[in-house]
């Protein structure tokens, strides 16, 4: 009799069951490219739209913490569109408050497709499998987690990938909760490098991301949508 055994998550094997969860990885990692290009200006039904640029992006700093050369020489990652924003943030059912910071950068999928940083309060990760309690990574993904450290920064973590996606999560010691996802579609050979090389990235933004978050509410998109994409995408919403 033939005994199937079942896969965890975490490993990158293309089985019938792994196929479709990378399938489904590929799927939102394309729906979050959309959302980008029509947060850009690019899908709104609209003829006034802001074009993508043709090189990548020459800011000194991108999401306010990542500079630019070192993703560039560092990680290898070309951002051509980032958002990033900073505010309050408040649980209404717990009364938990502190606060949030969001970044969204797009590259040219030459290897990497996205990188995607939140932080806020709560312990619940939305990851492309689902959401994933923080305490609960370990038997998530039993195949790939390892608890991590980075220099400078105090509390907790977990790296881990899946399919696609390359993930860290940290917990600070103040309970607040940073998840960061990148997606690598490169060979599977050179993953362990890529790995090494987003960690060394990350990790002066670590220690740099609450008080950015803590600072003055931010809402920054670059490059910035025309005023004909902004006024198209305010008649959209009403």
């Amino acid at each position: 009799m033939k005994t199937v055994q079942s896969q965890s998550r975490g490993s990158r094997t293309r089985e019938p069951g792994r196929a479709i969860r990378w399938w489904c990885g590929w799927a939102a990692a394309a729906l979050c490219l959309v959302t980008s290009l029509a947060a850009c200006g690019l899908i709104n039904g609209s003829d006034e739209t802001t074009q993508p640029p043709e090189t990548p992006l020459a800011d000194v700093t991108i999401c306010g913490v990542f500079p630019n050369q070192g993703l560039q020489e560092t990680l290898g990652f070309n951002t051509y569109w980032y958002s990033y924003s900073t505010s309050p943030t408040t649980n209404v059912e717990t009364g938990e408050s502190g606060y949030s910071y969001s970044c969204n950068m797009d590259s040219d999928g030459n290897p990497f497709g996205l990188l995607e940083i939140d932080y806020g309060i709560g312990t619940d990760l939305y990851t492309s499998d689902g959401l994933v309690e923080f305490d609960d990574i370990p038997v998530e993904y039993p195949d790939t987690a390892r608890e991590v450290t980075f220099a400078g920064v105090e509390g907790e973590g977990w790296a881990w990938t899946d399919s696609v996606d390359i993930y860290v999560a940290w917990r600070y010691d103040d309970t607040q909760v940073l998840l960061a996802r990148l997606t690598y579609w490169g060979p599977e050979e050179g993953l362990d490098e890529q790995v090494g090389k987003f960690h060394a990235v990350l990790e002066p933004a670590l220690a740099q991301i609450p008080e950015l978050a803590s600072a003055t509410s931010t809402r920054v998109v670059v490059p910035s949508p025309t005023p004909e994409a902004e006024d198209t995408a305010t008649r959209n919403d009403d």
